[in-house]
């Protein structure tokens, strides 16, 4: 009788994950087949001038790790502060438009920033790696107003 109980209850623990796995997929951001994100090409920097603040997410967890305020000025340059339960994070960089996006590379990271139009809300994504860690990290950022 006991295999059948094991049997059982690995198909719940797979089936929970199955059902966890296509919530993940499903959730908010462009590309899980959701129309009513709509791509919105970025030509020049002054399309994004401003302050933009979201959660982000580290090496693709499920939990957003922390909080990042982002300062966009007209000349291209960016500014950004973040903080976590346990550390704060702050830099600087330059962007400049590439292929309908923002982009900036350093020594320190690679960022790319792009634009959609979410049910009448802008919202930015930023896809960031950290050359010196490999860590990555994926943010959705709604302007501040």
């Amino acid at each position: 009788m006991r295999p059948a109980v094991i049997a059982v209850g690995m198909a719940h623990g797979w089936a929970c994950l199955l059902t966890l796995g296509l919530v993940t997929a499903c959730s908010s951001g462009p590309g899980h087949g959701d129309q009513s994100w709509t791509s919105v090409p970025i030509t020049q920097v002054s399309q994004l001038v401003g302050e933009w603040e979201g959660p982000v997410k580290k090496n693709r967890a499920m939990m957003p790790s922390g909080s990042v305020r982002l300062m966009i000025r007209e000349n291209g340059s960016y500014l950004f502060a973040g903080e976590t339960f346990s550390k704060v994070a702050v830099g600087a960089g330059m962007l400049q438009p590439d292929g309908g996006h923002l982009v900036s590379s350093s020594d320190r990271r690679a960022v790319k920033l792009s634009l959609y139009d979410h049910m009448g809300v802008s919202v930015l994504l930023v896809e960031a790696t950290n050359h010196e860690t490999g860590d990555r990290y994926h943010g959705e950022f709604k302007k501040v107003p």
